[in-house]
């Protein structure tokens, strides 16, 4: 991988951690909690879903900087990613896509950067 690529995948790396651990945490703890669950309820989706998402949100962020981990954590973030697209599209939110496009390509470039080649 040359020294271009690999500087992308870090810094693609670092800011999806970054972001999905500080976003799947404010789905979790404190008042913008109980926002998200407002938020989730109107786009019919049923009660804790947003502590699930939150948790797979945090776990994708902390996978992501697990060499071992980062594809399967990418793939799932990716899943999310769609997922929220698809919600906002649904919902008539079409000002709210732009985020899940941004972070699903930036996940979508580490799983398929981030596979492992073999040493020659």
């Amino acid at each position: 991988m040359g020294r271009l690529r690999r500087l992308a995948l870090w810094a693609c790396v670092s800011v999806l951690a970054v972001v999905f651990v500080l976003v799947g945490t404010s789905k979790l703890t404190g008042p913008s909690s109980v926002r998200w669950s407002e938020r989730f309820a109107r786009w019919g989706f049923p009660p804790h879903v947003h502590s699930v998402v939150g948790v797979l949100e945090v776990l994708g962020g902390v996978g992501l900087l697990v060499p071992m981990s980062r594809r399967a954590a990418a793939a799932a973030l990716l899943a999310l990613m769609v997922g929220a697209l698809v919600t906002h599209l649904v919902n008539g939110e079409p000002a709210r896509v732009a985020a899940p496009l941004i972070l699903g390509g930036m996940a979508l470039l580490v799983y398929s950067w981030g596979a492992r080649r073999p040493s020659t």
